[in-house]
């Protein structure tokens, strides 16, 4: 990847530092999803057109149906969820348990688990689905592994040593991963098709990256990272486009809204259980909101037909919208 030259990068910086405006008010969480099973949810993922909310916590994966916000169904699952895909043309969902590092493939219909396989590395957390290669990435935190799965059974696929603290990742569709590394304040580039390293990109001025999106469309990725920055990167010649000063601290997700087929927003909850949220004006993001105390920022998804964001901690799993 080719380095950000010294002018580009003080031009950017100095739009970015500006002071930000004041934030727009009206964001708040509407309602709250209730549970009795234990323990707080730690990974979201969302079907939309199946209308269901899939939460992942300590011993397993509960369902809810959106529209209702009721509790519709319970996946049981030894360990701790952290991380959650799904695969909806494949009726297959797919969770990890960090302390067994396995990987749960189940039956998004009737909530049967059809294998349990190992991650390949140890502390096994977020997950990919990469519908083109029908594959799902396992990105294990603690031994910097990143592991390739079959996405219809689980069966192993391959596996790449990236090192580091590897968190979220995305591909683009067009043979190439993305992978944060929360350790090294960068993002790997794997080509999907050899599963090699292509090499990596800072985001500096960004420190701890752990949650990322890919809006294919316009070639941008957006990156949350732990130190109140989103940084925008364009993946083709591996710049830093721009830096969005954030309110919160230890970012903890990213959620993108579609508004048809263009990016109008960005949510991302944080460690201190603020939500931040982003506008995408013209592919110019800037801060819109900081919601505080919404839920404990362990996990965030978004479901178009609603406008309405899910947010999870320690305090239940909030319905965020205006």
């Amino acid at each position: 990847m080719k380095p950000i030259s010294l002018a580009l990068t003080s031009l950017l910086l100095a739009a970015a530092w500006m002071p930000a405006p004041a934030m727009a008010q009206g964001y708040k969480a509407l309602s709250t999803l209730g549970s009795d099973s234990p323990g707080s949810a730690q990974a979201l993922a969302v079907d939309s057109k199946a209308r269901r909310l899939y939460a992942g916590r300590q011993g397993g994966v509960d369902v809810y149906d959106i529209d209702n916000g009721q509790k519709v169904g319970t996946l049981a699952i030894e360990g701790n969820v952290g991380g959650l895909a799904l695969a909806p043309d494949l009726r297959r969902g797919y969770a990890t348990a960090v302390d067994r590092a396995t990987v749960v493939v189940f039956d998004l219909e009737s909530l049967a688990a059809v294998n349990t396989v190992s991650s390949g590395g140890s502390e096994p957390r977020e997950l990919e689905f990469d519908a083109k290669a029908g594959v799902v990435y396992v990105s294990n935190a603690k031994s910097g592994q990143l592991v390739a799965l079959d996405a219809r059974n689980g069966a192993r696929k391959g596996s790449l040593a990236l090192g580091g603290r590897l968190r979220q990742a995305s591909a683009d569709g067009r043979g190439h991963l993305f992978v944060a590394d929360e350790a090294r304040d960068l993002l790997h580039v794997v080509d999907t098709a050899s599963l090699k390293s292509l090499g990596t990109i800072s985001v500096w001025p960004g420190k701890a990256p752990t949650a990322l999106v890919n809006d294919v469309k316009e070639r941008r990725i957006y990156v949350a990272t732990g130190n109140s920055k989103m940084i925008v990167v364009d993946p083709d010649p591996g710049q830093m486009l721009n830096v969005v000063n954030t309110e919160g601290t230890g970012a903890a997700g990213i959620a993108i809204q579609y508004a048809p087929a263009r990016l109008v927003r960005l949510y991302m909850p944080n460690a201190d259980g603020s939500l931040d949220v982003v506008q995408n004006a013209k592919l110019t993001p800037s801060l819109e909101a900081s919601v505080p105390k919404v839920a404990g920022g362990t996990a965030v998804a978004f479901d178009e037909k609603t406008g309405r964001a899910f947010v999870a901690g320690a305090n239940g799993i909030q319905v965020v919208g205006k």
